[in-house]
């Protein structure tokens, strides 16, 4: 699962200007005194990723929220908010420094940055009042029966895993400030339920061991503190109940996903994690050294935030397994790792996305049954600064040419889109497509926050969406056949609820922790 996150750091970040930009000559003071507000900005806000467009954030957001962020990025600090403070709760406060994320001298003008922030907020449009907002009319969701699992306690859902051999339902739980497990069979009754140091954000089940990669972050929430871990929980010989706890690794800027395969073809298994972090974070390998050592070799694949999710794949059909990424916060986008088979990797960025996109959750699929992966993406987390309605938000289908050259080919919009998986669920040989929201519009006359797309081929798909009055609000999902049958059944998991109550409390009302929609195999 994707934790909302702080993209708005990066939106306008400095890259190239703080220390690199004094040395280098970029023209004399008169020069510099002719640009206008738009090609100082087109100087300043693309050295590291896409140039943020005016017209992506409101006037409000750019000028309250955003570009006073911005200006930290150049060495610009307000004065209730100085840099001792911006750096307040980095542990690791020499990686940021060294890094220059937040230069102790200005390396920008006033003048330069007063024409900068006067060009965004003039641009920007005004935010659009509530009843100007036209309501997509969707058909309600049928062929699923929504069932309300017997769970006896309040769980903040921080992932859902479904183990396809003993369909154990493994639930994390981030209520408390630490973090839970929550162990339940397919009729979702409790078989553990197992203490965490904090949150768990993606688990491993082996036959007598959990593998889980903790967030380190208490409540979820975005942080710069290097307590993300790696750990095993076991169970020992002849008994049900795991009782054996290890440390594996820990030091993890907010870890969300660890995936254990043999990368690097050479027999150990390699392990590859993905930490999101916010100022600093990585995407790592962790080459095995064989005959079950536990001594690893870091490779670092990326050095940057936002590390989301990855998969291991042979990309170019070459025997290598090479490393598919997604890349939220900041410099967003999608990235290839092409193995040359002797533990090198070479990045191919093969999509690039705004920095105001929130990129969350993506999936290799082959859509059009040509053979080669084509590339189900969502974006839509908004959980930086008061939430602003963005249509750029939404599910995506980028097809695959068969050289990795991908092409946007269908587009389904969605406010606040945070995860999408595609599964034929109507067993009539194509993929149909299941999103949910974490940010929907929650002043529309019709829930928006779940969708179930039924494809009607050629990137064609009818829009369904769940009308029932639930106040869980969605996090994450995941995807079984519970029951048998042989239909493909959705578990959600929820953090919050869907409105605030009149008193703007969020938990003033009990809210379902776990949704199960039972495939009828009647979509």
């Amino acid at each position: 699962m994707v934790i909302p996150a702080v993209v708005v750091l990066y939106l306008c970040c400095s890259c190239g200007s703080p220390t690199e930009e004094k040395e280098q000559d970029h023209g004399t003071a008169t020069e510099e005194a002719l640009l206008t507000g738009q090609q100082l900005s087109l100087k300043y806000c693309q050295s590291c990723h896409l140039y943020p467009e005016p017209e992506t954030l409101d006037k409000y957001t750019w000028e309250r929220s955003v570009l006073p962020l911005m200006g930290r990025m150049f060495g610009i600090y307000e004065d209730l908010v100085p840099r001792s403070k911006v750096l307040e709760g980095a542990i690791n406060k020499k990686e940021v420094e060294a890094l220059n994320i937040f230069p102790k001298e200005q390396t920008i003008s006033d003048r330069d940055w007063q024409m900068i922030t006067e060009y965004y907020v003039s641009k920007a449009p005004e935010p659009l009042p509530p009843d100007s907002r036209k309501d997509p009319k969707y058909g309600g969701l049928t062929g699923f029966e929504v069932v309300f699992p017997e769970v006896n306690k309040q769980i903040n859902v921080s992932l859902i895993k479904i183990d396809s051999d003993t369909q154990q339902i493994y639930v994390g739980d981030s209520k408390g400030g630490r973090g839970m497990l929550h162990v339940f069979d397919r009729q979702f009754q409790p078989l553990h339920t197992l203490p965490l140091p904090s949150p768990p954000t993606d688990i491993t089940a082996g036959n007598d061991s959990l593998a889980l990669t903790l967030s380190g972050s208490f409540r979820l929430r975005p942080s710069n503190n290097p307590f993300g871990e790696l750990i095993y929980i076991f169970r020992k010989t002849g008994e049900e109940n795991y009782s054996s706890f290890s440390r594996f690794y820990d030091v993890l800027n907010r870890p969300v996903q660890t995936v254990f395969e043999d990368v690097t073809g050479d027999g150990s298994e390699d392990m590859l994690i993905a930490e999101f972090g916010y100022y600093t974070g990585a995407l790592s390998l962790y080459q095995g050294a064989g005959d079950n050592s536990k001594m690893y070799k870091k490779n670092v694949l990326k050095n940057v935030p936002g590390a989301v999710r990855a998969y291991v794949r042979d990309m170019d059909a070459d025997g290598h397994k090479d490393v598919v990424a997604l890349f939220g916060q900041g410099d967003e986008g999608i990235s290839i790792f092409y193995n040359d088979g002797q533990g090198n990797f070479d990045e191919d960025r093969v999509l690039r996305f705004s920095p105001a996109y929130g990129s969350v959750y993506f999936e290799l699929v082959d859509f059009n049954g040509d053979g080669f992966l084509d590339i189900l993406y969502a974006n839509g987390d908004n959980g930086d600064y008061p939430p602003v309605l963005k249509d750029y938000h939404g599910i995506r289908i980028f097809e695959n040419d068969g050289r990795n050259n991908f092409n946007e080919v269908y587009f389904f919009p969605m406010f606040g889109a945070f995860k999408s998986s595609a599964v034929d669920f109507d067993l009539d040989g194509d993929l149909d497509i299941i999103g949910i929201s974490h940010f929907p519009d929650f002043q529309s006359g019709q829930r928006q926050d779940l969708v179930y797309l039924e494809n009607k081929g050629n990137y064609s798909f009818s829009a369904k969406h769940l009308d029932r009055n639930i106040p869980a609000r969605w996090i994450t999902f995941d995807i079984a056949d519970l029951d048998g049958d042989g239909f493909q059944d959705i578990v959600l998991g929820s953090l919050g609820i869907y409105k605030k109550e009149a008193d703007g409390n969020e938990n003033s009302q009990d809210h379902p922790s776990l949704v199960l929609l039972r495939n009828l195999g009647k979509n």
